[in-house]
Protein backbone atom coordinates (compact mmCIF):
# COMPACT_ATOMS: atom_id res chain seq x y z
CA UNK A 1 0.00 0.00 0.00
CA UNK A 2 1.56 3.51 -0.39
CA UNK A 3 2.78 5.36 2.20
CA UNK A 4 0.60 8.17 1.47
CA UNK A 5 -2.72 6.57 2.53
CA UNK A 6 -1.21 5.89 5.55
CA UNK A 7 0.04 9.33 6.22
CA UNK A 8 -3.64 10.39 5.50
CA UNK A 9 -5.71 8.19 8.11
CA UNK A 10 -3.06 9.05 10.73
CA UNK A 11 -3.19 12.52 10.04
CA UNK A 12 -6.97 12.39 9.83
CA UNK A 13 -6.80 10.35 13.07
CA UNK A 14 -4.99 13.42 14.98
CA UNK A 15 -6.94 16.17 13.47
CA UNK A 16 -9.99 14.46 14.53
CA UNK A 17 -8.72 13.83 18.12
CA UNK A 18 -7.43 17.62 18.16
CA UNK A 19 -11.01 18.94 16.93
CA UNK A 20 -12.74 17.16 19.85
CA UNK A 21 -14.94 15.35 17.93
CA UNK A 22 -13.49 12.19 19.93
CA UNK A 23 -13.58 12.83 23.41
CA UNK A 24 -11.55 11.86 26.23
CA UNK A 25 -13.29 8.22 27.09
CA UNK A 26 -14.89 7.65 23.47
CA UNK A 27 -14.71 5.15 21.76
CA UNK A 28 -12.49 5.30 18.15
CA UNK A 29 -14.00 3.15 15.51
CA UNK A 30 -12.87 -0.04 15.24
CA UNK A 31 -9.93 -1.92 13.20
CA UNK A 32 -11.92 -3.03 10.67
CA UNK A 33 -14.52 -0.05 10.20
CA UNK A 34 -11.05 2.31 10.11
CA UNK A 35 -9.66 -0.11 7.41
CA UNK A 36 -12.55 0.04 5.46
CA UNK A 37 -13.18 3.50 5.55
CA UNK A 38 -10.10 4.69 4.53
CA UNK A 39 -8.98 1.67 1.86
CA UNK A 40 -6.51 0.32 3.77
CA UNK A 41 -5.48 -3.03 5.33
CA UNK A 42 -5.98 -3.64 8.96
CA UNK A 43 -2.51 -4.38 9.61
CA UNK A 44 -1.75 -0.97 8.46
CA UNK A 45 -4.89 0.53 10.92
CA UNK A 46 -2.88 -1.66 13.91
CA UNK A 47 0.24 0.29 13.31
CA UNK A 48 -1.12 3.70 13.29
CA UNK A 49 -2.91 2.72 16.22
CA UNK A 50 0.22 1.51 18.28
CA UNK A 51 2.12 4.80 16.80
CA UNK A 52 -1.07 6.65 18.66
CA UNK A 53 -1.07 4.93 21.54
CA UNK A 54 2.77 5.45 22.17
CA UNK A 55 2.08 9.61 21.69
CA UNK A 56 -0.34 8.77 24.82
CA UNK A 57 -3.39 9.90 22.29
CA UNK A 58 -5.22 7.07 22.42
CA UNK A 59 -5.13 3.37 25.12
CA UNK A 60 -6.21 -0.18 23.53
CA UNK A 61 -7.67 -2.59 25.58
CA UNK A 62 -8.29 -6.12 24.66
CA UNK A 63 -12.12 -6.77 24.65
CA UNK A 64 -13.03 -3.60 24.83
CA UNK A 65 -11.30 -1.81 21.89
CA UNK A 66 -9.68 1.67 21.45
CA UNK A 67 -10.63 4.55 24.27
CA UNK A 68 -9.15 8.21 23.43
CA UNK A 69 -7.02 9.17 26.28
CA UNK A 70 -7.24 12.31 29.00
CA UNK A 71 -4.45 14.60 26.74
CA UNK A 72 -1.90 15.88 29.45
CA UNK A 73 -2.15 19.11 27.62
CA UNK A 74 -6.13 19.46 27.93
CA UNK A 75 -5.58 18.88 31.23
CA UNK A 76 -3.28 21.77 31.65
CA UNK A 77 -5.58 24.03 29.48
CA UNK A 78 -8.21 22.96 32.11
CA UNK A 79 -6.35 23.18 34.75
CA UNK A 80 -5.12 27.02 34.08
CA UNK A 81 -8.30 28.39 33.00
CA UNK A 82 -9.99 27.10 36.26
CA UNK A 83 -7.27 28.66 37.92
CA UNK A 84 -7.61 32.16 36.05
CA UNK A 85 -10.88 32.09 36.63
CA UNK A 86 -10.85 31.69 40.81
CA UNK A 87 -12.18 34.19 42.62
CA UNK A 88 -10.22 36.21 45.20
CA UNK A 89 -10.36 34.54 48.16
CA UNK A 90 -9.70 31.05 46.95
CA UNK A 91 -6.42 32.65 45.39
CA UNK A 92 -5.82 34.30 49.16
CA UNK A 93 -6.85 30.57 50.69
CA UNK A 94 -4.26 28.79 48.52
CA UNK A 95 -1.81 31.34 49.51
CA UNK A 96 -2.22 31.25 53.34
CA UNK A 97 -1.56 27.22 52.53
CA UNK A 98 1.40 27.63 50.11
CA UNK A 99 3.22 30.76 51.52
CA UNK A 100 4.01 29.86 54.95
CA UNK A 101 6.04 27.10 53.74
CA UNK A 102 7.52 29.11 51.62
CA UNK A 103 8.71 31.35 54.00
CA UNK A 104 10.08 28.60 55.99
CA UNK A 105 12.07 27.55 52.79
CA UNK A 106 13.59 30.97 52.30
CA UNK A 107 14.86 30.86 56.12
CA UNK A 108 16.54 27.69 55.58
CA UNK A 109 18.10 28.89 51.94
CA UNK A 110 18.41 32.47 51.58
CA UNK A 111 21.63 33.90 51.15
CA UNK A 112 22.75 37.35 52.43
CA UNK A 113 22.07 39.29 49.62
CA UNK A 114 18.93 37.59 48.64
CA UNK A 115 17.80 38.65 52.55
CA UNK A 116 18.85 42.37 51.59
CA UNK A 117 16.98 42.12 49.03
CA UNK A 118 13.61 40.83 50.76
CA UNK A 119 14.40 43.46 53.37
CA UNK A 120 14.25 46.17 50.64
CA UNK A 121 11.44 45.19 49.13
CA UNK A 122 10.08 45.58 52.12
CA UNK A 123 11.57 49.41 53.19
CA UNK A 124 10.04 50.58 49.65
CA UNK A 125 6.46 49.11 50.70
CA UNK A 126 6.27 50.55 53.56
CA UNK A 127 7.91 53.87 52.50
CA UNK A 128 4.86 53.80 49.83
CA UNK A 129 1.91 55.74 50.17
CA UNK A 130 0.07 55.62 46.45
CA UNK A 131 -1.62 52.39 45.87
CA UNK A 132 -0.05 51.58 42.62
CA UNK A 133 3.96 52.21 44.21
CA UNK A 134 2.80 50.33 47.30
CA UNK A 135 1.81 47.25 45.23
CA UNK A 136 4.38 46.74 43.00
CA UNK A 137 7.19 46.74 46.34
CA UNK A 138 4.11 44.38 48.03
CA UNK A 139 4.63 42.18 45.06
CA UNK A 140 8.57 41.94 45.15
CA UNK A 141 8.45 41.72 48.78
CA UNK A 142 6.70 38.03 48.52
CA UNK A 143 8.17 37.42 45.38
CA UNK A 144 11.74 37.57 46.67
CA UNK A 145 10.86 35.39 49.40
CA UNK A 146 9.99 33.05 46.84
CA UNK A 147 13.05 33.13 45.13
CA UNK A 148 14.98 32.64 48.05
CA UNK A 149 13.40 29.38 48.69
CA UNK A 150 15.45 27.92 45.95
CA UNK A 151 12.20 25.81 44.85
CA UNK A 152 12.05 27.09 40.80
CA UNK A 153 8.21 25.64 40.42
CA UNK A 154 7.52 27.89 43.72
CA UNK A 155 9.31 30.97 41.94
CA UNK A 156 7.24 30.18 38.32
CA UNK A 157 4.03 29.66 40.58
CA UNK A 158 4.29 33.09 42.14
CA UNK A 159 4.48 34.43 38.67
CA UNK A 160 1.53 32.92 38.01
CA UNK A 161 0.30 34.33 41.33
CA UNK A 162 1.53 37.79 40.22
CA UNK A 163 -0.85 37.93 37.21
CA UNK A 164 -4.07 37.41 39.20
CA UNK A 165 -2.95 39.69 41.46
CA UNK A 166 -3.28 42.67 39.04
CA UNK A 167 -6.31 41.26 37.32
CA UNK A 168 -8.94 43.76 37.65
CA UNK A 169 -11.52 41.81 40.97
CA UNK A 170 -8.23 41.21 42.76
CA UNK A 171 -6.81 44.67 42.19
CA UNK A 172 -10.21 46.48 42.80
CA UNK A 173 -10.57 44.59 46.40
CA UNK A 174 -7.25 45.69 46.97
CA UNK A 175 -7.78 49.52 45.93
CA UNK A 176 -10.84 49.50 48.55
CA UNK A 177 -8.90 47.68 51.41
CA UNK A 178 -6.02 50.57 50.90
CA UNK A 179 -5.88 52.58 53.65
CA UNK A 180 -2.51 54.07 55.85
CA UNK A 181 -3.71 52.25 58.96
CA UNK A 182 -3.45 49.51 56.74
CA UNK A 183 -0.20 49.87 55.28
CA UNK A 184 1.05 50.48 58.22
CA UNK A 185 -0.23 47.05 59.67
CA UNK A 186 1.10 45.28 56.72
CA UNK A 187 5.09 46.98 56.97
CA UNK A 188 4.66 46.01 60.74
CA UNK A 189 4.36 42.16 59.26
CA UNK A 190 6.75 42.28 57.18
CA UNK A 191 9.03 43.15 59.14
CA UNK A 192 8.52 40.59 61.35
CA UNK A 193 8.82 38.13 58.37
CA UNK A 194 11.78 40.07 57.49
CA UNK A 195 13.07 39.41 60.65
CA UNK A 196 12.68 35.47 61.13
CA UNK A 197 14.37 35.10 57.87
CA UNK A 198 17.07 37.36 58.63
CA UNK A 199 17.40 34.96 61.89
CA UNK A 200 17.10 32.02 59.72
CA UNK A 201 13.90 31.29 62.04
CA UNK A 202 11.84 29.21 59.60
CA UNK A 203 9.24 28.33 61.51
CA UNK A 204 8.70 32.15 63.18
CA UNK A 205 9.00 32.84 59.62
CA UNK A 206 6.28 30.34 58.75
CA UNK A 207 3.95 32.18 61.30
CA UNK A 208 4.44 35.44 60.63
CA UNK A 209 3.69 34.97 56.83
CA UNK A 210 0.65 32.96 58.05
CA UNK A 211 -0.28 35.86 60.50
CA UNK A 212 0.29 38.53 57.36
CA UNK A 213 -1.85 36.42 55.01
CA UNK A 214 -4.88 36.01 57.50
CA UNK A 215 -4.33 39.84 58.43
CA UNK A 216 -5.28 40.13 54.33
CA UNK A 217 -8.16 38.09 54.20
CA UNK A 218 -10.18 39.31 57.54
CA UNK A 219 -9.16 43.32 55.86
CA UNK A 220 -10.50 41.50 52.35
CA UNK A 221 -13.35 39.57 53.43
CA UNK A 222 -14.37 40.03 56.98
CA UNK A 223 -12.38 36.53 57.98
Amino acid sequence: MPPRKSSILLTEIRQRLDAGEWRPGDMLPDERSLAASFGVARNTVRKILAELESDGLIERHVGRGTIVSQRPDMQFAGILDNFLDASPIDILNLRIFIEPFTAEAAARHASASELEAILAAGAKAAEATEIARYEFWDNEFHKRIYQAGHNAFLADFFDLLAILRYQLPMMELRRRAFTEERRAEYSREHAEIATALTNWDGKTAARAMRDHLLSRRRNYFGQ
